[in-house]
């Protein structure tokens, strides 16, 4: 049964029981809506003023998420940034398939969009970072053209998902914790739910970020912050192999812990 709460905003108004899909509450509606447009206009503002392309309808699909479906797990950090930068190579990488394969056919285009998802959907899965919104990310350069050089689109959409990751932080934390915390994932370092590679991840990202904003007064900057970007993006997709089961047999009873030193969070 759908809930509809018609109370004034407070803090237990932000709890994972109400602040969700499901439950129409004016507390969700008046503080998800108006973080999530405020993200964006962010997110625009930047882009432009430090001359750093993005495909904004993937990420304003992201605003949403991250403002109003926080207790998601494709909300987290990892999910947004690694979700965005991978799905852009999965996307540029069904264009040029496309290309190479059926230019000049009237299924030209829709190759390259069944592509796009099926490769974006498939690095996501393979590095942990669901993340809805990135599967438009890769649909779009099959049939838009995009903001910058595909050598470096991928960076710049994890630019773009590093104001949506740092905005949710500091928005959502007002009221309730962000990200939210999960069973699995004990407090670590600055008292926040995620593993300590995740947060060391996130923080070479934001440093990137920083690196790539200085683009239009130094390009020297915005190139070292491309490969700073680079490295926090490598950190967040793979640390997770190193801690990971590997599941086989027909009733999942052969369980075999990978030989490398966990993740001890």
């Amino acid at each position: 049964m759908v809930q509809i709460r018609i109370t004034s905003p407070c803090r237990s108004e932000f709890s994972r029981e109400v602040y969700r899909p499901g439950v129409i509450s004016l507390s969700r509606i008046l503080w998800g809506s108006l973080g999530g447009g405020l993200l964006l206009l962010l997110i625009g503002l930047f882009s432009q003023a430090c001359g750093v392309g993005v495909l904004y309808p993937p990420l304003a699909a992201t605003c949403f998420i991250n403002a109003t479906c926080v207790y998601l797990r494709v909300a987290r950090p990892k999910s947004v940034i690694v979700g965005h930068f991978i799905s852009t190579v999965g996307g540029l990488l069904a264009v040029w398939a496309g290309d190479a394969l059926a230019r000049g056919t009237s299924w030209h285009v829709p190759l390259k969009l069944g592509l796009a998802v099926l490769l974006a959907s498939a690095f996501m899965q393979i590095l942990d970072a669901d993340h809805p919104p990135a599967a438009a990310t890769a649909a779009i350069p099959a049939i838009l053209p995009i903001p910058s050089s595909a050598l470096v689109l991928p960076l710049h959409m994890a630019w773009g998902a590093v104001i949506a990751v740092v905005f949710g932080m500091l928005w959502n934390r007002i009221f309730f914790e962000f990200p939210a915390p999960e069973e699995e994932a004990p407090r670590s370092w600055l008292n926040l739910c995620m593993a300590k590679a995740d947060i060391a991840g996130t923080g070479i990202c934001l440093a990137g970020f920083i690196l790539m904003c200085l683009k239009t007064l130094s390009e020297a900057a915005y190139l070292c912050g491309l490969g700073v970007m680079l490295l926090g993006v490598l950190m967040l997709s793979t640390h997770h192999f190193f801690g990971a089961v590997i599941v086989t047999g027909k009733n999942a009873a052969d369980i075999t812990r990978i030989k490398f030193p966990a993740d001890k969070r």
